[in-house]
């Protein structure tokens, strides 16, 4: 019964997004069939045709995929919203390229945006509709919390917000809970979340909710992710998990780097002129110095000088004391505010990244003396220099500003274990979401310490 009942769901979600893709593809297909094929030097066939119409399916679904406009159920409405459009975006454009380039001409651009404008009010009532459907077919999770200290517990509080997706109707301390009292729990609930309980507490409790047909999200560790990330090997009859330091082949680390250079040299072109206007802006603002050197640490350690626009006031740090920009920041300029919003602060780093000190894509470098107060508690921290230093990654993506550095250094090892160039690209797409989420440029809190205890 509970077979036939998911497979209901299931295929009702799916009949969802088969009919956006078949809509956004079909006009795309519609579109070439009377306006650009019959007027192309050589019109494409049968076979042709529906290889374009499989072209613009797949060239939908990767975007979509990249940016997540499908996780129903798991991302917000204005989410999917945003995802979606960026994916059409980004479909639109590929065709209008596509079309062009098979008509040896540049075709209007005007049908796209009249397309474009269709797309984006038929994905934004087709979110509604079947995020609406979802959490009819989905009730929220009757759920129990179990964390082990206090610091773990807090870096729960935002599952409270999810309520269309749990019910947390009880939160328990595992060091004053037995398994057998949790479990009595958990047979009148549908998941659990653990949030730094100890390894064999945690693992009977997982081991019970598989038995159980329960539901239990885990908040890893650091050890957690490491090993997560370890190659998988038989030695004999007996699996192992291989966990080493990351080390790049040979072709990989030329690849990067051709790439760097390359991507690096294209927006130095492009983004010229943007960094002239934001160069003029700063030095009408205050009169005061445009760029902003800074050492950072980045591969096995080493430091190097950063450069990036300059966006606090000339005595930001006239008591010689390492901070964190904070919500509010008076330090931080007119035009500092906007171009930090904007992430335009940033740009002079692929002066960096042309000359080898950074990559395109790895951990955000760490200034040294706030690496050394988060390694002080946080040991693991220095883990993340087993790659170079990057513009943009894992934490950039799904962090914030603010995130703790403990969830940091999560993300940044779990890049540093699924290194590939397919995820550069990836995270690089992902990257252009978040230049419109105002929420990942968040300063820490006024009372947020820097670095946090390990957990």
């Amino acid at each position: 019964m509970f077979k036939k009942k998911y497979i209901k769901e299931q295929s009702i979600l799916y009949l969802f997004k088969v009919l956006i893709t078949l809509v956004f593809a079909g006009t795309l297909y519609y579109y070439w069939m009377r306006f650009v094929n019959p007027t192309i030097p050589t019109p494409f066939y049968q076979w042709g045709n529906y290889l374009l119409l499989a072209l613009f399916i797949g060239i939908y679904v990767g975007f979509v995929k990249v940016y997540g406009g499908f996780m129903v159920g798991t991302a917000t409405v204005s989410d999917l919203i945003f995802s979606q459009i960026i994916a059409i975006m980004f479909l639109q454009g590929v065709c209008w390229v596509i079309f062009s380039l098979l008509s040896y001409r540049l075709v209007s651009v005007v049908p796209f945006l009249l397309m474009f404008l269709a797309f984006s009010a038929f994905a934004v009532l087709w979110v509604i509709i079947i995020d609406t459907i979802y959490f009819k077919l989905h009730a929220p999770k009757r759920t129990i919390v179990v964390f082990n200290n206090v610091d773990a517990y807090v870096s729960l509080k935002g599952i409270r917000s999810m309520d269309k997706r749990f019910k947390v109707v009880r939160t328990v301390n595992s060091e004053k809970t037995s398994l057998e009292e949790l479990f009595s729990y958990l047979r009148r609930l549908d998941a659990v979340f653990l949030c730094g309980v100890p390894a064999d507490y945690r693992n009977e409790v997982v081991k019970y909710c598989i038995a159980h047909a329960k539901v239990a999200y885990i908040k890893p560790k650091i050890s957690d992710t490491i090993i997560r990330g370890g190659r998988t090997i038989q030695l004999m009859d007996v699996p192992v998990y291989r966990c080493k330091r990351s080390n790049m082949s040979l072709i990989f680390s030329m690849s990067k780097r051709v790439f760097d250079v390359l991507l690096s040299s294209v927006a130095i072109v492009i983004s010229s002129p943007i960094m002239l206007l934001t160069a003029l802006a700063i030095k009408l603002d205050d009169h005061g110095p445009v760029f902003y050197r800074q050492e950072r640490l980045t591969l096995n350690g080493r430091v190097f000088r950063i450069i990036k626009f300059r966006s606090m006031r000339c005595d930001a740090e006239k008591d010689g004391v390492a901070r964190l920009a904070e919500d509010n920041d008076d330090r931080i300029t007119k035009v500092g505010r906007f171009i930090r919003k904007c992430r335009i602060d940033e740009l002079p780093q692929i002066f960096n990244i042309f000359l080898g000190q950074m990559s395109m894509v790895g951990p955000r470098p760490e200034r040294p003396e706030i690496a050394r107060e988060y390694e002080a508690e946080m040991p693991e921290f220095a883990l993340r220099l087993q790659v170079k230093a990057g513009l943009t990654g894992y934490a950039q993506v799904y962090g914030k500003y603010n995130t703790t550095p403990y969830d940091k250094v999560q993300m940044d090892l779990i890049y540093v274990a699924n290194q590939s160039f397919v995820e550069d690209l990836r995270l690089l797409l992902m990257t252009f979401k978040i230049l419109f989420v105002p929420s990942s440029t968040e300063g820490v809190g006024a009372n947020q310490r820097t670095a946090q205890r390990k957990k």
